[in-house]
């Protein structure tokens, strides 16, 4: 499979954090929005490739991702997709 194909096959597959169980470890496919918000998200450690633990949701979606915990708001939750780590949970 060529890796055009694949990342469209991936793309079909992910979700975003914001419907991202909680628990699971997921991996980080891409992200929407402005240029802006798509760079801080990323100095903020959720790089494409990244892997993410999601830990809790309501009002903010708490995240580990680079060994640190992270609250973000549900908008910017929604605007980072993941794809699952199954292989690599323990889940």
């Amino acid at each position: 499979m060529t890796e055009e194909k694949k990342g469209r096959a991936e793309r079909k597959t992910a979700i975003s954090l914001a419907e991202a169980g909680i628990g699971s470890i997921f991996y980080v496919h891409s992200i929407e929005g402005s240029a802006v918000e798509c760079h801080r998200l990323r100095e903020l450690g959720f790089c494409e490739k990244a892997e993410v633990v999601k830990l809790a949701h309501g009002a903010m979606t708490v995240c580990l991702v680079c060994g640190s915990k992270l609250g973000l708001n549900k908008g910017l939750a929604k605007r980072i997709f993941v794809t699952s780590a199954k292989k690599d949970s323990a889940l």
